[in-house]
């Protein structure tokens, strides 16, 4: 506990604070049951096979026609399933076969084109250190590093990369595998719409194999924030980002103590200094355990949100002006902020809001989320620009996503809790013409992802012509399949 104390340069509660939240921090005892499967939420315990695909090319194609053809003939259901990162169900479906593709993880980048060919089960984690080798990032991705390649484009993933589309955009082809055993090229020339399908899809269409991805230089950034009334963030932003066109990553941070709650900001950004030569080395993140300690302590405790905050401030401010390589800064693990205490789980939200309803929806935030027993531990701000590769796009417009992130009980009233303020929420999103993002929760109504996604029960019909069995299956997709009907009648 002095060690604490001393390297944090706070004094005894703190550390007293931060001893407690790491002495509470025991992973959750017990064993899955065998032949259920899960996601990261914790919710959505479901009783599948899971077959795990071979890493060879050719004979993961062999498997996995044959596997369609067990399931078109026995009438199973088909989920796809990665890093298994997406909280609504998206990578099971009841008494069906669950396709584990982490195994499919080739990869090989052409030098000249500087295009890099990617199985579809890769994590991030394992690109960023191969593309690192040859002195190339990768263009768009989330900002840690735990997700699948297949997983990030079937929910059209974004991250810190500024007044950029979502990952569609740096797609150039993909090999998909359809219902009925045919293996395509889909690119904006060949097969436009199912690449629009299949991008921003979740599985739905077909079991994508692997993509050619655009790639950009490894350079080396320097870092820089500016703190600010939260109400004026988007100025400074305008004026520290959309000005300087040095600028390559960039996020912000809202306040979610009680005596400030949403009511300061800080902008982080990276600005280009020079290349990053190949192989430079990616060092592994430091101080982990405390890092860990200081979120978990924010957990259910007003003092340890505003112990929180203070540190990141004071961390924050001492590393201005240092450098780091585009590829360090990506090749973040969450492993200090994922839960693993028993009884309760973490969710994410994330919605989209044109640029001039930014204050609207920071004060709707204000407003909604006090009333509710939801525990908000992170706010951060994402800048998007429009999407126009995909069928589902969730930028229609230049964006800023609010990317929320709850500590939940895993009790029945903490679910239908999390179930209304997340419809309060989409329905204020709706007044200001923005959006919410499909891979979490499923706790929009029908009517409410009919309103926000009104092209959605067209996506439906595509669906059902190119997998007319429905054997590309997920809970996602039963829960709002309907709206495909009801479309029909009309």
């Amino acid at each position: 506990m002095t060690s604490i104390s001393l390297a944090l340069g706070v004094g005894v509660r703190p550390a007293q604070h931060l001893w407690q939240a790491h002495t509470h921090d025991v992973p959750r005892s017990g064993v899955p049951a065998p032949g259920l499967v899960n996601d990261i939420s914790s919710l959505n315990p479901t009783a599948m096979q899971t077959v795990a695909v071979a890493a060879d090319s050719a004979a993961a194609l062999r498997q996995l026609r044959e596997l369609l053809a067990t399931a078109r003939a026995r009438h199973l259901p088909v989920a796809i399933a990665g890093a298994q990162h997406s909280m609504g169900g998206h990578t099971v479906a009841a008494g069906g076969i669950r396709l584990d593709m982490r195994p499919f993880r080739y990869m090989q980048l052409d030098t000249v084109s500087n295009r890099l060919t990617v199985g579809s089960g890769a994590c991030w984690a394992e690109v960023i250190p191969y593309l690192n080798r040859y002195g190339r990032a990768v263009a768009t991705m989330q900002s840690d590093n735990a997700f699948s390649v297949g997983g990030s484009l079937s929910v059209n993933c974004h991250g810190w990369q500024p007044n950029q589309p979502p990952i569609a955009a740096t797609v150039e082809s993909l090999r998909v595998l359809l219902a009925d055993g045919r293996l395509l090229t889909c690119s904006r020339q060949h097969h436009p719409d199912l690449f629009q399908l299949v991008l921003g899809g979740y599985g739905l269409f077909g079991i994508i194999l692997d993509a050619q991805l655009r790639t950009v230089p490894n350079e080396r950034y320097t870092y820089q924030r500016v703190a600010s009334p939260a109400a004026d963030y988007l100025t400074t932003y305008r004026r520290c980002v959309d000005a300087n066109p040095r600028v390559q990553l960039a996020y912000g941070r809202l306040n979610v103590t009680q005596e400030h709650f949403l009511q300061q900001a800080t902008l982080n950004y990276f600005v280009t200094e020079r290349t990053a030569p190949p192989g430079d080395e990616l060092s592994e993140p430091g101080l982990t355990g405390l890092k860990r300690a200081v979120f978990v302590g924010s957990k259910r405790s007003s003092y340890g949100k505003q112990l929180r905050w203070d540190l990141e401030q004071a961390v924050t401010r001492y590393a201005v002006g240092q450098t780091f390589s585009r590829n360090q800064i990506m090749n973040e693990n969450p492993t200090f902020y994922l839960n693993r205490t028993g009884g309760q789980t973490d969710i994410l939200h994330e919605y989209f809001i044109p640029a001039r309803h930014y204050n609207a929806f920071r004060r709707v935030l204000q407003r909604r989320i006090p009333s509710h027993r939801a525990d908000l531990l992170n706010v951060t701000l994402r800048n998007v620009y429009a999407d126009h590769d995909t069928f589902l796009p969730y930028a229609r417009e230049e964006v800023f996503g609010f990317v929320l992130f709850f500590n939940q009980a895993l009790t029945p009233a903490a679910e239908a809790d999390m179930r209304a303020l997340t419809q309060e929420l989409i329905a204020e999103t709706a007044q200001l013409g923005g959006t919410y993002y499909l891979p979490y929760r499923l706790h929009a109504t029908p009517n409410q992802l009919q309103r926000v996604y009104p092209q959605f029960s067209a996506f439906i019909r595509y669906k059902r012509a190119y997998d007319p069995q429905e054997l590309f299956q997920n809970q996602f997709y039963q829960q709002y399949r309907a709206l495909g009907n009801a479309a029909a009648k009309r």
